[in-house]
């Protein structure tokens, strides 16, 4: 788009996308975070809020689609766990994790069951 200059769109942006302009209403505190986040990325405030929406819908639909598999094959014990990583390790699939990421894994599958309050999700 041109509107007398040339606008960069952000790499994630998709021009397909079919804009829904909408009203809607903001504690004043997370209006200034995510203004102050989007001016930080340098993008307009209803960019970062879409793309805020949007990681927070693929968020829920993640968390829904845990409980489903959860409800029809339940749990894995950590005995099933530790025979798949070792299976995995076996055949190169990956290297075995520092304990860094495993804090980062578990502290992220956490999030996804809803279990603890993000820590460590940036504002932007």
């Amino acid at each position: 788009m041109q509107f007398g200059h040339t606008e960069v769109l952000p790499h994630w942006y998709d021009l397909r996308v079919t804009v829904k302009k909408i009203s809607i209403s903001l504690d004043s505190g997370v209006f200034e975070q995510a203004k102050h986040a989007a001016e930080a990325e340098g993008i307009a405030l209803s960019a970062w809020l879409s793309r805020a929406a949007s990681e927070a819908a693929d968020l829920a639909a993640a968390q829904a689609a845990l409980a489903e598999y959860n409800e029809v094959y339940g749990e894995p014990d950590e005995e099933a766990m530790a025979q798949a990583r070792a299976e995995l390790e076996a055949i190169g699939f990956w290297k075995p994790e520092t304990a860094q990421e495993r804090d980062a894994r578990l502290a992220a599958l956490a999030r996804l069951r809803g279990e603890v309050p993000d820590q460590t999700r940036r504002a932007g």
